[in-house]
């Protein structure tokens, strides 16, 4: 492609869903004949936008559940499907030379895109006025949705990852496998992992982990492993229990592939009589 005046030289990349994307990259195409429309997470479409950057990448509607948010409770396959879409998002606006977001009312995306340096698209034709855009994305969200998956959302277009935290209900049950974890968990029994989860993604870099843990006042002694498996390693950190109370345990780790699900595993090291323990939320802090 040749750039025109203000113009962005070099190749456009377009993430999005549905109609509404269709529609961006069609008036792109106005203005632009490489244009490449993006709607599936994947590392080897990280690693050629890696080799290749966009000159410009758009981002239609960056929010959760911008094609309609599903009914009743959400599947934690939803949930991952959506943390995918907005870690790829935010990864390709970090190798992206410049990002541009378009959402809100269509039939003004050839005025945004004019004003942003690319003045050929939509001249002539503007996007049609019935793509409306869901309006269902915050209904019914959940403390998971509000802090993690939102705050991912809205780093996107800068391309810098944000603090978000892991909510004890993003967690599952290691005495019964495929639960959500409860709010007290009974650690009496043998050694065992007693949470672990909660399979979604972070973007790549260094990150701390703070987990907040939460012990009853008969707990006794009782040593604990938290780690995290982020894929290209493990990393652990170990405490002991020794009465109750509000205690935190920080813990550094390295993502390589941020589309890559991170599982973290609380696990009690000694057999013990009594006692319960409570995984409260884990805090997720970039480096």
């Amino acid at each position: 492609m040749t750039a025109g005046p203000g113009q962005p030289a070099g190749h456009i990349l377009v993430v999005g869903q549905g109609p509404r994307a269709a529609c961006a990259v069609a008036l792109l195409q106005q203005a632009a004949a490489d244009v490449q429309l993006e709607s599936i997470p994947s590392a080897e479409a990280l690693a050629r936008h890696a080799a290749v950057p966009p000159a410009l990448l758009v981002l239609v509607d960056p929010l959760p559940f911008a094609a309609g948010r599903p009914e009743g409770p959400l599947p934690a396959e939803t949930l991952r499907a959506e943390a995918q879409r907005a870690v790829f998002a935010l990864e390709l606006a970090r190798r992206a030379s410049r990002t541009l977001v378009l959402e809100g009312d269509a039939v003004a995306w050839s005025g945004v895109l004019a004003a942003a340096g690319v003045p050929g698209a939509g001249a002539s034709g503007d996007a049609p006025a019935q793509l409306m855009l869901s309006t269902s994305a915050r209904q019914g969200a959940g403390p998971l949705q509000a802090r993690y998956l939102e705050p991912i959302w809205c780093a996107a277009s800068v391309g810098h990852a944000p603090a978000v935290a892991w909510p004890r209900e993003a967690f599952l049950d290691g005495d019964v496998p495929g639960e959500t974890l409860p709010a007290l968990i009974e650690v009496a029994g043998r050694a065992r992992i007693v949470a672990y989860g909660p399979y979604l993604p972070l973007p790549a870099g260094t990150w701390k982990a703070t987990a907040w843990l939460g012990f009853s006042p008969d707990i006794g002694r009782l040593p604990f492993i938290l780690e995290i498996d982020s894929g290209g390693g493990v990393s652990r950190g170990f405490f002991e229990a020794e009465r109750g109370g509000i205690f935190s345990l920080d813990l550094d780790f390295r993502v390589a592939d941020p589309l890559h699900p991170l599982e973290l595993r609380l696990i009690t090291q000694d057999s013990a009589l009594e006692g319960q323990a409570a995984l409260i939320e884990v805090s997720l802090e970039p480096r």
